[in-house]
């Protein structure tokens, strides 16, 4: 990465001056594992001067990095009150389902007619098989991301991947919050397995009714949370 200038290298919180991107990125980074770890609960405010202690940075940085987290679904902005953890309703819970479930739909054609699996799938189905839920729960939200996101990939509709990716932030999320889903971090394993080897059919009814499962169970045993 270049040099930046000097006159954006040192960091003033008290004028309106942008951070160096390194730093805004580092943190972003941070709370983004913090939040899908489950450090901060649903509903809960991530007061400014607390969060500038805990990752000993500036008020502007830490506000920027918060904007970039909002983008993401990861946070939301209330006027006058700061940045909060989302907190998903059923409304919330079943919209975000059926929207993912209509953009992998597709992902999932084109797929079929290209019959190749991708990797990144595969990888992510490794990690869940070599993980525990007593493990980090940003690890097993990340390989569920991965998997997901491999498949809108291989898709090669640029357009697919865009949308998917305005929705992946509130999915990664909402599987944080409630993943007591799954019994076991195997369970989750064979699940994901089972879809791989519905696209390796090469029949598109075989794996869109697979998928199609996948996407309605999730949203049932989300819903019996609540």
């Amino acid at each position: 990465m270049p040099s930046l200038p000097a006159k954006n290298r040192a960091e003033d919180p008290e004028m309106n001056v942008e951070p160096p991107s390194s730093a805004v990125e580092v943190l972003t980074h941070a709370l983004r594992r913090r939040i899908l770890s489950g450090d901060f609960q649903p509903g809960e405010f991530l007061r400014d001067v607390k969060m500038c202690e805990e990752h000993s940075t500036s008020r502007h940085t830490f506000r920027t990095a918060a904007q970039v987290l909002v983008t993401h679904g990861l946070l939301r902005q209330i006027p006058n009150r700061g940045f909060v953890v989302p907190e998903f309703g059923p409304d919330d819970i079943v919209d975000i389902t059926r929207v993912r479930g209509a953009i992998e739909g597709e992902a999932i054609r084109l797929i079929v007619l290209t019959g190749i699996i991708p990797s990144q799938a595969l990888e992510a189905v490794d990690v869940m098989h070599r993980s525990t839920l007593s493990s980090d729960r940003s690890l097993l939200v990340a390989a569920d991301r991965d998997f997901h996101r491999a498949i809108i990939a291989s898709s090669g509709s640029p357009r697919l991947k865009r949308t998917y990716s305005d929705l992946e932030g509130e999915i990664e999320l909402l599987l944080a919050q409630r993943q007591d889903f799954y019994s076991t971090a195997e369970e989750m394993a064979e699940e994901h397995e089972r879809l791989i080897n519905s696209l390796r059919s090469r029949h598109y009814d075989t794996a869109r009714d697979a998928f199609q499962e996948h996407w309605e169970d999730l949203q049932i045993k989300l819903l019996d949370q609540r």
